[in-house]
């Protein structure tokens, strides 16, 4: 009985030293740590270096009543791919132009510029005053 006392002291001390954390084990694991989070970090910022969301031409464009104006569009670019094809624009311009202030708005469903939008503000003045419609 004795001898079994013995072999179960044995290996837990064996299991306790192995239980206890190495100083240089634990640096290891911070170096990896550190290391990986540099590297996630700038591999980031090289995928996403030329990455951009912006209008085309103007954002405000102001025209005479009876004036015609042709949306230039937007551009996304997202992780060095062109995605302008995944661009959705709204308006508010009405079907017949009257004077005021209206907008067309851009959005893209990508994970990159998920929730970002861009307007571009139409003003449409009044050929006779040069207002817009609106009071002051």
């Amino acid at each position: 009985m004795a001898s079994k006392n013995k072999i179960r002291n044995k290996v837990e001390n064996q299991v306790e030293k192995q239980k206890r954390k190495h100083p240089v084990a634990f640096l290891l694991v911070v170096l990896f740590l550190v290391i990986g989070a540099l590297v996630g970090y700038f591999g980031v910022q090289a995928l996403t270096k030329n990455d951009k969301f912006e209008l085309i031409g103007e954002s405000t464009i102001t025209l005479n009543l009876g004036e015609t104006y042709e949306d230039e569009g937007a551009v996304a670019i997202s992780f060095n791919r062109d995605i302008s094809d995944k661009i959705v624009t709204e308006t508010n311009l009405p079907e017949t132009m009257t004077a005021g202030r209206y907008y067309i708005r851009y959005t893209v469903d990508d994970l990159r510029f998920n929730g970002v939008v861009r307007y571009r503000t139409i003003i449409i003045l009044d050929e006779v005053g040069g207002s817009d419609g609106e009071e002051i």
